[in-house]
């Protein structure tokens, strides 16, 4: 049942064994992702007063120019004096060694590589996603809001900054980045999940890369889902889906994954349509003005181009 679900989780969370009252062991979990970390960035302290946002940038090991580009532009952690901002980059492994020497020398060099013994491949997101989870609750957990995205994308942290302050109202009321923090001050137990959501059903076609059998999935309809290319998670929310996930079995497709697991803690989605998963035209910086998030950016050469644009007018 859910109800046992989420208290089975709130005990793990607080590392008990028994119930609160005494009356029932807590059970083992069905699903703890217990793959060996490579690499693991140590996150600083930093001002208790000053907020904290950290970036975990899902990537494949190959994709040295997009992290590159990414350093460079968005995931630029000195850009704002009044916010922290932390990035790591997610990484499976190979069995390639040439793939592997290249995480070695980027976590020597930057520091900033999360990196986990598990096969890199496409289906094995939802693995790469709740590893970035764990670590984050492991060895991460000061930070206020979490933001996962792909390396394939086109951020405005000047966006994204205005979108957590007024979720529900941006951008027609997105107030101004010196006031905002000052107003979150007290969401110490938000239970934010934001980005763009989809409902829509499984695709049974016999030959389709994204089949999901009626043995794997009997209902007719997912349960809403945030597309998992950019997605945005208060500290509360994160933690309660990493240990209600522990009672919940895996799924291939991680946006689908995380969709139940968010239904299971009783989450609610915030549907932002500026996080774009389908590429909006660009016809100069006022195009973007108000882009939190776009996929399809896969020429990095590209991205950092229209992010250097859109930051000279302030969009960025």
């Amino acid at each position: 049942m859910d109800g046992d679900v989420l208290k089975y989780a709130e005990a793990r969370k607080n590392k008990q064994s028994h119930i609160d009252d005494g009356s029932e062991e807590v059970p083992n979990p069905i699903n703890l992702y217990n793959f060996t970390f490579l690499h693991q960035r140590q996150c600083d302290a930093v001002e208790a007063k000053k907020p904290q946002l950290t970036l975990l940038i899902k990537s494949a090991l190959g994709n040295v120019e997009r992290r590159e580009a990414i350093r460079r532009t968005w995931g630029y952690e000195q850009r704002f004096s009044d916010v922290h901002i932390r990035r790591v980059f997610l990484l499976g492994a190979s069995m390639d060694s040439k793939l592997m020497d290249i995480a070695d020398r980027e976590a020597r060099e930057y520091g900033d590589i999360v990196q986990s013994d598990f096969i890199d491949a496409y289906f094995n997101n939802t693995i790469k996603t709740m590893m970035g989870f764990k670590w984050v609750v492991e060895r991460c957990p000061r930070a206020q809001y979490y933001m996962f995205v792909d390396d394939d994308y086109y951020v405005s942290m000047k966006n994204v900054l205005r979108f957590i302050a007024h979720p529900a109202l941006y951008p027609e009321n997105a107030i101004s980045l010196n006031s905002m923090w000052e107003k979150k001050a007290s969401a110490e137990h938000e239970k934010l999940f934001a980005g763009f959501v989809f409902q829509s059903r499984p695709l049974r076609h016999k030959f389709s890369k994204w089949l999901v059998t009626l043995k794997e999935y009997p209902f007719n309809r997912w349960p809403p889902y945030v597309t998992a290319g950019a997605f945005i998670l208060s500290r509360a929310a994160l933690t309660d889906i990493y240990y209600v996930s522990q009672y919940t079995k895996h799924f291939r497709f991680d946006d689908i994954y995380l969709g139940l697991v968010a239904l299971k803690a009783r989450i609610n989605l915030t549907h932002c349509g500026n996080f774009h998963f389908h590429r909006p035209r660009y016809s100069g910086p006022d195009s973007y003005r108000f882009v939190v998030a776009s996929h399809e950016f896969d020429d990095s050469h590209e991205m950092e181009r229209i992010w250097n644009e859109c930051r000279s007018s302030n969009y960025a």
